[in-house]
Order: structure tokens, then sequence, then C-alpha cells
């Protein structure tokens, strides 16, 4: 049996017409600025995620190779150092430690890379806008070297901060025993302190 069924009052002529006008109801415009809404809040958040990924990546990257360079210098039971190098080969006391870093065994313990000195690991720079130090602005280090025994000297704090701020930067401290850790505050529980030139 069939039943008569009304047609909708947008099949009935109020929708065409309406695209005819050209014009836009109160409804539309809610619905369009909810959606801009949602799309631009799910952009900002994208962005956040992928700066918070990248630094805990760079963080949990430089916790493997402290790790690293302790282990080698523990097994090999002679000074395994930790510098700063942007070409792989040598330690650089120019570059910033985000352009990359090398470990290879010290045998003299100059913290340069000297001949028949191996290179253990190299790390290629972090990209992005992460900036990352060793020590504070007053004391900066240029390389971190672990003994026999697992201690490492300078035993200071690695620092990451980005544009983000010192509210997301992240720390990896060192203790006296050279184990390194992740902490969102300094050794001696401060707030971390992001440079002006680590905040681009």
């Amino acid at each position: 049996m069939n039943r008569y069924f009304p047609r909708p009052s947008f099949l009935r002529g109020g929708f065409s017409s309406r695209l005819k006008q050209g014009g836009y109801s109160l409804y539309d415009l809610i619905i369009t600025s909810t959606v801009a809404s949602v799309l631009g809040v799910g952009a900002v958040s994208m962005a956040s995620l992928l700066q918070e990924t990248r630094m805990t990546t760079a963080v949990n990257l430089l916790i493997g190779d402290l790790n690293l360079a302790r282990s080698e210098a523990i097994k090999r039971h002679a000074v395994v150092t930790q510098c700063k190098s942007s070409n792989g080969a040598s330690c650089s006391q120019k570059s910033a430690w985000q352009d990359g870093w090398i470990i290879f065994t010290d045998d003299n313990k100059n913290y340069e890379v000297d001949a028949g000195e191996v290179i253990i690991r190299v790390q290629q720079s972090l990209g992005g806008n992460t900036r990352l130090r060793y020590g504070g602005e007053k004391a900066s280090y240029t390389h971190v070297a672990y003994y026999p025994p697992g201690y490492a000297r300078p035993n200071a704090t690695f620092t990451f901060c980005d544009q983000r701020g010192s509210e997301k930067a992240k720390t990896v401290i060192i203790n006296s025993v050279g184990r390194p850790y992740s902490y969102a505050k300094t050794w001696d529980e401060k707030s971390i302190d992001c440079p002006k030139d680590a905040t681009p």
C-alpha cells in the first residue's frame, strides 16, 4: 500500500531559491565557522604535537648516546669522550650541540680526535628548531668525557629548548655516577631557563 509522503521543504524550492539568491543563512554561517575553528585548533594541536615529539626524540637520542659513551668507557677501561661536531670527524668549538656530536676513544685525554683513536658513534644535526647546550650560559661545555669507573667530567646538565620557550624545555642531567636522566627542571629543582639564542 503506497502512502504519500510530503516532500521536505528544502526540496520544494527553498534550497534552490536560496542558491539563486546567493545568500547564506545564520545556520550556514554557524556551521562554517565551527568547522573552520575545529580545523584551526587541529592544526595548532598537530604542530604542538610534532614539536613535542621532535624534542622527546632528541632527548631520548642524547640519553642513549650518553649511556653508550659510559658503557664503552667501562668496557674498554679507557676515557671515552662525546663532543660537539658538525662534520662527524672532529670536535668543534664553534658549532652548537644541536649541529651534531661524536663519541670516540680519547686515549690521551685531550678531548680531541687524534690518530689511532676510534670514533664509536656519529650523530648528525637534530634539525628543526631544537636548541641544545651543555652547562649554563656562563659555563657552556663543548664535551663530556666518561672515565672507566663510569663517572663523567664535566658533570653538568644538557638543556633542550625550542620556539615554545622555557615552559616546554627539557633537561638531561648527568648524575654523580655518570648516569643521564631526563627531567622537567634543573638539577637543583629550579625552572629551566632558555637563553635568548635558544628561542628562535
